[in-house]
């Protein structure tokens, strides 16, 4: 389990393909913490840890993850949001993040102001129906508090700590994202239309 708060931002160094899987080696400060069968969360999706070196490590994305999220477009250099799995000991911050990616969509707008960063993407009709007002979502795995929702667009405001201590950082409009809806809303989701 994760819970969106982004603890590094790596770097891939390597991307080597494997068949219809790609195995990508990302260099970050964390990785002289992480062993072998280790999970990590890159930009929000739950992958296995399976070699390290020094301060690299490397996981492998199998074709399905590829297809339905956005790890199929990055690149050598590339950044991105990194966060251990965490111990149900620890304490807990964020909301409940699986590393199970439900949706890409596309940001269609950011606006910055002094006091925070508005960020907008467009989900599919589908993918609005699990999100409320004020309820969480994560975005390339960081924990967001939504703001607004009008017809398919969710927006979030953003603090200049979270935005400038992610890749949220570098994302401009047009790119796209993971999304991981809150997982509590789409368990009372599917228990209701059951019912119904």
């Amino acid at each position: 389990m994760f819970t969106g708060i982004i603890e590094s931002i790596g770097k891939i160094t390597r991307i080597e393909t494997k068949g219809s899987n790609r195995i990508f080696t990302i260099q970050a400060s964390l990785g002289k913490e992480l062993k072998a069968s280790d999970s990590i969360a890159i930009d929000g999706c739950c992958l296995t840890v399976i070699d390290t070196q020094k301060d690299t490590f490397k996981v492998e994305a199998v074709a399905e993850t590829l297809k339905t999220t956005t790890l199929a477009q990055i690149k050598t250099s590339s950044c991105v949001n990194l966060e251990r799995a965490r111990m149900i000991s620890e304490r807990f911050e964020g909301h409940i993040v699986q590393g199970h990616i439900d949706d890409k969509a596309k940001i269609t707008n950011i606006h910055k102001t002094q006091d925070s960063i508005a960020v907008e993407i467009e989900s599919s009709k589908d993918g609005v129906k699990h999100v409320v007002d004020k309820g969480s979502i994560a975005i390339d795995g960081i924990s967001l508090t939504i703001a607004k929702i009008k017809g398919t667009k969710i927006s979030v405001n953003i603090i200049p700590f979270t935005f400038n201590n992610t890749t949220l950082k570098h994302k401009r409009i047009s790119d796209w994202v993971n999304i991981e809806f809150d997982v509590i809303g789409k368990y009372v989701r599917k228990y209701i239309n059951s019912r119904s």
